[in-house]
């Protein structure tokens, strides 16, 4: 059905009697128009991995000015740091990567003696983590976050299919250039070379039994997909240790490698008051999604230089198989644009960027028609008039239907918006400071009274009060008279568009 096409990607793990975790991706986010914090918080992911690169190559090159590297360091406490009011779920992945990798590029490049390297290695870490946390401390500590627990995961596991579904380009890339520095590894080391290794025979045959433990574990709560993320994981954290590697070669493999881990950790962990795991896996998998992608990027143009040096039968085998991934992730791109497209409110809409044009064409129903076109006028000339971010107040309907609509077109204040996302982001509170409102503006619209419209007016210092056809069809009444009643006495009609009012309180 019209839908499915550009939907159904988003949900590609099933979960038999539980919620469908979101397996969202970038392209299904711009696709869907949703300005979500996680797509707000993109830039500043990928700002942070091409930080964390600059700052490893500018150790390798020799720069360490302690001054330079307080000012780099200061930088990104102030750009990580940022995650936290965006997407709090991000901090929790990039602050430790990045603390690592400052760690490692100080104790590798100093030629200070070893103990001195590690308090440096240790200073640069403990001041990203401090300065991350100290530039965003005052929304810290206004922020009480309702969701700080984990729990065991006890439902259904990601099958096979599902995960080749969502990674299966990106490992194929990856896997391929891992596999081909790996060859070139162990061509260009001697056998001799083996000898060096029997003292760490004992920690070798330890981090195999930790392995094998690990995956016995993982296969007995289920999770069917550690005998692939786990192995790969192990296989990119051993080709880090290669001394002929690039910085940039490490570092890819070291996000390859956190990735991995994460899509086994949705696996065994759920956040505490999640919908199933829902938003446990959205998150985490945005975060390898983004770790997967460029790596792969990096990866790709890695081998194709070295791709010369395979046998014809080898990459026609290789080709062959990345164009039919390739051209397969690329039908989304064609098949789900064509179907959002189509996938119109209205088919009259012209095509455009103007996220607004449908409103200009399109009717609503809900209990009665409604023409959109009056909502769109209204909001044009509040976008056009209104200065500042007073408040307003307009109908609060149930999820999923045409409310909060100034709120949302003009970004201005509103009494109350979605309600349950409302509830969600004010779970330390009981849940009446969110319902309450709803009550309260229901009769605010009803009453008739003037006094006990005009207390709830100065209780939440409202500036503007909508009423439109949604008002209209949910506090059918008298009490909608009195705006027309009292105007030009308590408020004054600013605008009018059909059977749409806009009222300007009087202060």
């Amino acid at each position: 059905g019209r839908g499915d096409w550009y939907w159904f990607p988003s949900r590609v793990i099933p979960a038999p009697g539980d919620v469908e975790p979101i397996t969202e991706f970038p392209l299904f986010t711009f696709l869907y128009s949703d300005l979500h914090a996680h797509m707000i918080v993109l830039p500043l992911a990928v700002l942070t991995l091409a930080w964390i690169l600059s700052f490893v190559q500018a150790r390798r090159d020799g720069k360490m000015s302690l001054t330079t590297i307080i000012v780099e360091i200061a930088g990104a406490g102030l750009i990580i740091g940022a995650m936290r009011p965006t997407n709090t779920w991000d901090i929790y992945a990039y602050l430790p990567l990045a603390a690592i990798v400052v760690g490692y590029a100080l104790y590798r490049h100093s030629k200070k003696e070893l103990l001195q390297r590690i308090l440096l290695a240790l200073a640069g870490m403990g001041a990203l983590t401090a300065l991350a946390i100290l530039f965003y401390q005052p929304y810290a500590a206004w922020f009480g976050q309702a969701y700080g627990k984990v729990n065991l995961w006890k439902g259904s596991h990601t099958p096979f299919s599902s995960y080749f579904t969502q990674w299966g380009l990106f490992l194929f890339v990856i896997v391929s250039w891992m596999w081909w520095e790996t060859h070139e590894w162990m061509a260009k080391t001697p056998l001799s070379a083996a000898k060096k290794l029997k003292p760490y025979r004992t920690l070798f045959e330890i981090l195999t039994a930790v392995v094998l433990a690990t995956l016995i574990g993982l296969a007995y709560l289920g999770v069917k997909i550690g005998w692939i993320a786990l192995p790969l994981a192990l296989w990119a954290g051993l080709l880090i240790f290669n001394r002929n590697l690039d910085e940039e070669k490490r570092l890819v493999l070291f996000l390859v490698g956190t990735g991995l881990v994460l899509t086994i950790v949705v696996e065994v962990i759920v956040l505490a008051g999640d919908i199933g795991r829902m938003n446990t896996v959205f998150k985490l998998y945005l975060q390898t999604w983004t770790f997967f992608a460029i790596s792969a990027g990096a990866s790709f143009a890695w081998l194709l230089p070295e791709m010369r040096k395979w046998t014809n039968n080898w990459r026609t085998f290789w080709e062959t198989t990345g164009v039919i991934l390739f051209v397969g992730a690329l039908l989304f791109t064609v098949t789900a644009t064509l179907d959002k497209i189509r996938d119109r409110v209205t088919p009259e809409t012209p095509h455009t960027l103007d996220g607004m044009a449908y409103m200009d064409y399109a009717h609503y129903w809900d209990t009665e028609d409604m023409d959109l076109s009056e909502d769109a006028a209204a909001i044009r000339w509040m976008r056009e008039n209104v200065v500042g971010s007073p408040v307003i107040v307009e109908a609060n309907t149930p999820e999923y239907r045409w409310g909060s609509r100034y709120a949302t077109y003009t970004g201005l204040p509103t009494v109350l918006g979605w309600n349950w996302h409302q509830r969600q982001q004010r779970a330390l509170n009981p849940p009446n400071l969110v319902t309450d409102r709803v009550e309260e503006i229901r009769n605010f619209y009803l009453a008739v009274d003037p006094e006990q419209a005009m207390d709830f007016i100065e209780k939440y210092d409202v500036h503007y009060i909508i009423v439109g056809q949604v008002e209209r069809i949910y506090y059918p009444g008298g009490g909608l008279d009195k705006f027309e009643i009292f105007n030009g006495t308590l408020w004054d009609e600013v605008f009018r568009e059909g059977g749409t009012v806009v009222y300007e309180v009087r202060k």
